[in-house]
């Protein structure tokens, strides 16, 4: 969903360094080459961030992998990242069964200062408006200047390499991760796509959830209604396949850190990316 240029600032060093924060403040997917592979393929995965799916604008660099995963009903193994070209970052694994795998991606934290206005602005053009009302709610920013927001991004997707053991409902352990509630192999075109989005263990009420679209296995964006559920008392959300192509389902969660953590606020960016089958 494009998002509105970015304006911070009271001081000259709060909104250089606030703006240049913002300005790299992307969601980050994990696109595979191929969604099905032949028994003893190679799979690979490319990292995009940018804030327009499918596009990438930058490459993640290596040095901000906390973990790089392929998780399969028989366990996890790790995945080797083999190259960041100026746009994407490419995994590259060859799983030693047949089945199912759930990729997953997560990046170290990053922390910002920035003005208190700036990051009123950063909830409001992030898609965090429920963060938002509860700052002015219960005047959080009251009496503050700046503050320290610690971000980390998390992303998943699911391949097929053969036919073998499912492995959909299998968890990353990212703190925040969308885990979906039936086999996505079986999504199709005009279907409801259910997924369960689950905060440090625990399922995520009431969160905002946005749904993109984009062609297959061209990646370009699609002209599509701007879908926004939300997760209902169970944490589930319910994301309509309007038609079949690459989805991505992309939310943001913003908390206040923990006292003495070296920040203020902790906001994690959680994407899955899967393919929905034509009719």
């Amino acid at each position: 969903m494009p998002r509105p240029a970015r304006l911070l600032g009271r001081t000259t060093a709060v909104l250089v360094a606030g703006a240049a924060a913002i300005a790299t403040a992307h969601d980050f997917w994990l696109v595979p080459d191929a969604f099905q592979l032949a028994r003893g393929g190679t799979l690979t995965v490319e990292g995009r961030t940018s804030s327009n799916f499918p596009a990438s604008l930058s490459a993640v660099t290596t040095d901000r992998i906390a973990s790089a995963e392929v998780i399969g009903a028989a366990g996890r193994e790790r995945i080797g990242v083999v190259g960041q070209g100026p746009s994407v970052l490419r995994l590259r694994h060859r799983p030693a069964a047949p089945g199912q795998y759930v990729v997953a991606v997560q990046l170290h934290p990053r922390s910002v200062r920035e003005s208190a206005a700036g990051f009123r602005h950063y909830l409001d053009v992030e898609g965090a408006p429920d963060a938002l009302a509860r700052v002015d709610r219960e005047g959080l920013l009251a009496g503050r200047d700046s503050v320290t927001r610690r971000y980390a991004k998390y992303a998943k997707t699911i391949v097929e390499v053969g036919e073998g053991a499912r492995a959909w409902r299998s968890e990353a352990g990212h703190p925040l991760e969308f885990v979906p509630a039936s086999d996505p192999s079986r999504w199709r075109a005009g279907d409801t796509a259910a997924v369960v989005l689950r905060y440090r263990g625990s399922s995520l009420p009431g969160i905002r959830v946005h749904v993109d679209q984009a062609t297959w296995p061209a990646l370009e964006a699609v002209a599509a209604r701007q879908v926004t559920p939300r997760t209902d008392a169970a944490g589930q959300v319910m994301a309509p396949l309007d038609r079949g192509g690459l989805m991505a389902l992309r939310t943001i969660h913003v908390v206040q850190a923990a006292q003495g953590s070296g920040a203020d606020w902790d906001t994690h960016w959680a994407t899955l990316v899967f393919r929905a089958a034509a009719r």
